[in-house]
Protein backbone atom coordinates (compact mmCIF):
# COMPACT_ATOMS: atom_id res chain seq x y z
CA UNK A 1 0.00 0.00 0.00
CA UNK A 2 1.06 3.16 -0.81
CA UNK A 3 1.47 6.54 0.79
CA UNK A 4 -0.10 9.48 -1.59
CA UNK A 5 -0.12 12.90 -1.39
CA UNK A 6 -3.00 14.84 -3.37
CA UNK A 7 -2.69 18.52 -4.24
CA UNK A 8 -4.61 20.52 -3.58
CA UNK A 9 -5.46 20.87 -7.52
CA UNK A 10 -7.11 17.68 -7.74
CA UNK A 11 -9.25 17.79 -4.74
CA UNK A 12 -10.71 21.16 -6.37
CA UNK A 13 -10.90 19.60 -9.18
CA UNK A 14 -13.09 17.02 -7.45
CA UNK A 15 -14.82 19.21 -5.29
CA UNK A 16 -15.95 21.97 -7.93
CA UNK A 17 -16.54 19.84 -10.47
CA UNK A 18 -14.34 21.30 -12.70
CA UNK A 19 -15.00 19.72 -16.10
CA UNK A 20 -11.55 19.59 -17.89
CA UNK A 21 -10.26 17.75 -15.08
CA UNK A 22 -12.76 15.87 -12.82
CA UNK A 23 -12.89 12.69 -14.37
CA UNK A 24 -8.91 12.03 -14.34
CA UNK A 25 -8.65 13.52 -11.01
CA UNK A 26 -11.53 11.25 -9.71
CA UNK A 27 -10.88 7.97 -11.27
CA UNK A 28 -6.97 8.60 -9.64
CA UNK A 29 -7.64 9.18 -6.30
CA UNK A 30 -10.91 6.55 -5.79
CA UNK A 31 -8.49 3.97 -7.07
CA UNK A 32 -6.20 4.88 -4.87
CA UNK A 33 -8.84 4.82 -2.25
CA UNK A 34 -9.72 1.28 -3.48
CA UNK A 35 -6.49 -0.11 -3.61
CA UNK A 36 -6.22 0.74 -0.38
CA UNK A 37 -3.69 3.20 -0.60
CA UNK A 38 -3.36 5.99 2.62
CA UNK A 39 -4.67 9.39 0.51
CA UNK A 40 -3.17 12.79 1.98
CA UNK A 41 -3.33 16.20 1.97
CA UNK A 42 -1.42 19.00 3.95
CA UNK A 43 -2.89 21.02 6.71
CA UNK A 44 -2.15 24.25 4.46
CA UNK A 45 -3.64 22.78 1.85
CA UNK A 46 -6.97 22.51 4.16
CA UNK A 47 -7.04 26.26 4.44
CA UNK A 48 -6.49 26.75 0.83
CA UNK A 49 -8.90 24.38 0.38
CA UNK A 50 -11.54 26.43 2.55
CA UNK A 51 -10.76 29.29 0.78
CA UNK A 52 -11.58 28.27 -2.70
CA UNK A 53 -14.81 26.23 -1.62
CA UNK A 54 -15.96 29.19 0.47
CA UNK A 55 -15.59 31.58 -2.84
CA UNK A 56 -17.82 28.89 -4.44
CA UNK A 57 -20.46 28.14 -1.75
CA UNK A 58 -20.43 31.29 -0.15
CA UNK A 59 -21.47 29.23 3.22
CA UNK A 60 -19.18 29.10 6.19
CA UNK A 61 -21.28 26.14 7.42
CA UNK A 62 -21.42 23.98 4.47
CA UNK A 63 -17.39 25.03 3.40
CA UNK A 64 -16.78 23.64 7.33
CA UNK A 65 -18.76 20.67 6.47
CA UNK A 66 -17.09 19.90 3.23
CA UNK A 67 -13.55 19.62 5.20
CA UNK A 68 -14.63 17.32 8.19
CA UNK A 69 -15.90 15.01 4.77
CA UNK A 70 -11.76 15.54 3.95
CA UNK A 71 -10.59 14.75 6.76
CA UNK A 72 -12.49 11.66 7.14
CA UNK A 73 -10.89 10.36 3.64
CA UNK A 74 -7.68 12.00 3.59
CA UNK A 75 -5.13 11.93 6.51
CA UNK A 76 -3.67 15.88 6.55
CA UNK A 77 -0.01 16.02 7.14
CA UNK A 78 1.47 18.73 9.72
CA UNK A 79 4.37 20.56 7.72
CA UNK A 80 7.34 21.14 10.15
CA UNK A 81 9.89 23.63 10.63
CA UNK A 82 12.33 21.73 9.03
CA UNK A 83 10.46 20.96 5.89
CA UNK A 84 9.87 24.69 5.46
CA UNK A 85 13.45 25.56 5.97
CA UNK A 86 15.02 22.72 3.86
CA UNK A 87 12.19 24.26 0.99
CA UNK A 88 14.26 27.35 1.08
CA UNK A 89 16.92 25.39 -0.82
CA UNK A 90 14.93 23.27 -2.47
CA UNK A 91 15.25 22.49 -6.62
CA UNK A 92 11.83 23.26 -6.90
CA UNK A 93 11.43 26.81 -7.96
CA UNK A 94 8.61 27.72 -6.29
CA UNK A 95 8.55 27.61 -2.57
CA UNK A 96 4.93 26.86 -2.03
CA UNK A 97 5.58 24.15 -4.23
CA UNK A 98 8.57 23.09 -2.48
CA UNK A 99 7.04 23.05 1.42
CA UNK A 100 5.07 20.44 -0.60
CA UNK A 101 7.63 18.44 -1.51
CA UNK A 102 9.85 18.20 1.62
CA UNK A 103 6.64 18.12 3.74
CA UNK A 104 5.88 14.55 1.66
CA UNK A 105 9.40 13.58 2.28
CA UNK A 106 9.53 14.16 5.68
CA UNK A 107 6.27 12.14 6.36
CA UNK A 108 7.06 9.10 4.08
CA UNK A 109 5.19 9.93 1.44
CA UNK A 110 5.31 7.29 -1.98
CA UNK A 111 4.45 10.12 -4.32
CA UNK A 112 2.43 13.18 -5.15
CA UNK A 113 -0.35 13.48 -7.11
CA UNK A 114 -1.00 16.79 -9.39
CA UNK A 115 -1.61 18.11 -12.69
CA UNK A 116 1.04 20.48 -12.25
CA UNK A 117 3.81 17.82 -12.86
CA UNK A 118 5.96 20.38 -14.63
CA UNK A 119 6.24 22.79 -11.32
CA UNK A 120 7.69 19.95 -9.95
CA UNK A 121 10.39 18.51 -12.22
CA UNK A 122 13.56 19.09 -9.80
CA UNK A 123 11.27 17.32 -6.58
CA UNK A 124 13.36 14.71 -4.95
CA UNK A 125 10.25 12.39 -5.03
CA UNK A 126 8.39 10.97 -7.39
CA UNK A 127 5.31 12.87 -9.57
CA UNK A 128 2.43 11.68 -10.80
CA UNK A 129 -0.68 12.96 -12.76
CA UNK A 130 -3.85 11.80 -12.42
CA UNK A 131 -4.01 11.04 -15.92
CA UNK A 132 -1.51 8.77 -15.84
CA UNK A 133 -2.37 6.74 -12.65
Amino acid sequence: MAKVLVDTCVIIDILLNRQKFVDDSYNAVSSLIRQGDTVCTTAKAMTDIFYIVHHSLHDNDKTKEVLLKLSRVYQILDTKEKDTLRAITSDVADYEDAVMVETAISNKVDFILTRNIKDYRKAKIKIVSPADL
